[in-house]
């Protein structure tokens, strides 16, 4: 996990003390995925992480995401939106942003595609 988080850091370009700012953040996700027994093979797992600190620096900074109205959460599995909301919100709520709720369906995205990864590997 360590290598990951160094690549994660390298593809978001971030000094060692802007990364390790966020380093609770990644505990909290890594938590959160152990205790839904949620695994992303390890290229998805980079995509996910590296999107998972991009999201907190944004919360932290307050950018707003910028990629429209269309929330395509209908299309997204339920169990995924309930885990991504259960990593996002204590995001949000940490660092006291109203959030997006195209967060949580985005990074429901990637979480589905992980569960379904899983469920064929098994």
């Amino acid at each position: 996990m360590e290598a990951l988080l160094k690549d994660v850091q390298q593809r978001l370009k971030m000094s060692d003390e802007e990364f390790e700012s966020y380093n609770m953040d990644v505990v909290h996700t890594k938590k959160i995925l152990k205790e839904e027994k949620v695994e992303f093979q390890p290229d998805f797992k980079l995509v996910f992480f590296s999107h998972m600190v991009s999201l907190a620096k944004r919360l932290k900074e307050n950018i707003p995401l910028d990629c429209g109205d269309d929330c395509p959460e209908n299309e997204v599995d339920k169990e995924a939106i309930r885990v991504s909301e259960r990593i996002i919100v204590p995001l949000a709520e940490k660092y006291s942003v109203e959030l997006n709720r195209m967060e949580i369906v985005l990074a429901g995205i990637q979480l589905q595609l992980a569960m379904e990864m899983q469920k064929e590997n098994s």
